[in-house]
């Protein structure tokens, strides 16, 4: 599959399950601390009890005791993804109670704020699990902060006092598994962490220039170091960036001859990987974004049928593109033909019916008259 490093507006990638910032904004204070470069807290790392005020659900627990597992998951009242991932929690802590794993959901809220929620029957019955507040967010600060983790729900796994795992809940399954068995290997846990530390660190690093480049309209300085950073990157991860290099050049840089040249190693490289779905982004991108200036419509043409024949003619969005593509070729024969192919291998829902409205304009206009699908 695919390993997209950089979205087209540079967005961080998002997890499989969502995660919403780990407090609201508030105004910033005259002086900040000065942002953090690397976490100094990861698999590994010493894990301090956490300086909880209160517990308001299940046993108080003053210290980590020896072999058992603790999970700290930070949440909070106001978080969708964390009052989602509830039941989930429970089920992790009745599957691991006689052996002793612990869980211990922690919010930075107020105490009433927490308290009140728990006070309704939904969610008392949804968290079988101990539950704390952190107002003063000491907990917060030795945990969250070092590890450079700004986002809700969060989970540590500690075991014998040290950091095992650090992630989304809704992905701990395995890790937790592996811990209670005794079978996890936290150095390779470590090297994933760190990792991903520095694959973040690099993207936020990215995220400004570009944002740098888009005010003043000179992207050299962006375009160098998203070089430097293909350079360095396996090869899998090396095409997800060069295909949105050339998003970014055939868009917002506008440099459609650079863009093309690279678009055509983007594809063909697509092509031997038979990625239909990349070949079809590229298509769509040069056929339907309003940043691009200059449209290549006989490449836009070949790539998508290139991802067409990559999905066997059976994905009706891929189809869809490629009914695009004849339709700005002036070819409306093909362009009515190849959307009906599209609709019948289309399920029902808002994209099939976008599909007949279109098939429709395809039927009764022109593709030499100037209008827009």
């Amino acid at each position: 599959m695919l390993t997209l490093i950089l979205a087209a507006s540079f967005a961080l990638p998002q997890s499989d399950a969502p995660s919403v910032p780990a407090t609201k904004l508030v105004p910033a204070a005259k002086t900040v601390e000065p942002e953090m470069q690397e976490p100094t807290m990861f698999p590994g790392s010493a894990a301090p009890f956490p300086e909880i005020e209160n517990f308001v659900k299940g046993d108080s627990i003053s210290s980590f005791e020896p072999g058992k597992v603790y999970v700290l998951e930070f949440w909070a009242t106001w978080c969708g993804p964390c009052k989602s991932g509830m039941p989930h929690l429970s089920e992790v802590q009745h599957t691991y109670a006689d052996k002793g794993v612990v869980i211990m959901g922690i919010s930075d809220e107020k105490l009433e704020t927490v308290t009140t929620f728990l006070a309704k029957p939904e969610w008392a019955e949804k968290t079988k699990y101990t539950l704390c507040v952190d107002s003063d967010r000491s907990a917060h600060s030795q945990y969250m902060k070092p590890a450079m983790q700004n986002g809700i729900p969060c989970a540590f796994i500690v075991k014998d006092s040290v950091v095992q795992w650090i992630g989304h809940p809704m992905k701990m399954d395995q890790p937790i598994a592996a811990i209670v068995d005794g079978k996890w290997d936290i150095a390779a846990a470590k090297e994933s962490f760190l990792g991903a530390a520095q694959s973040n660190k690099m993207q936020r690093r990215m995220s400004g220039l570009l944002r740098e480049a888009q005010k003043t309209n000179d992207y050299a300085a962006f375009l160098a170091a998203l070089d430097s950073a293909i350079a360095k990157a396996n090869p899998q991860e090396a095409l997800g960036m060069e295909l949105q290099k050339f998003q970014i050049l055939l868009g917002s840089a506008n440099q459609p001859e650079a863009a093309y040249a690279l678009g055509q190693k983007v594809v063909s490289a697509l092509i031997a990987e038979k990625n239909a779905m990349g070949l079809n982004q590229v298509a769509w991108f040069v056929l339907d974004s309003k940043a691009v200036k200059t449209r290549d419509i006989p490449f836009a043409l070949k790539t998508a049928q290139a991802a067409t024949a990559a999905s066997n003619s059976k994905d009706g969005a891929i189809l869809d593109t490629l009914a695009r593509a004849y339709w700005d070729s002036a070819d409306q024969k093909l362009a009515i033909a190849t959307q009906k192919s599209a609709i019948e291998n289309t399920e029902a829902g808002p994209m099939l019916d976008e599909m007949k409205e279109t098939l429709k304009k395809y039927e009764t206009d022109s593709p030499a008259n100037g209008k827009a699908i």
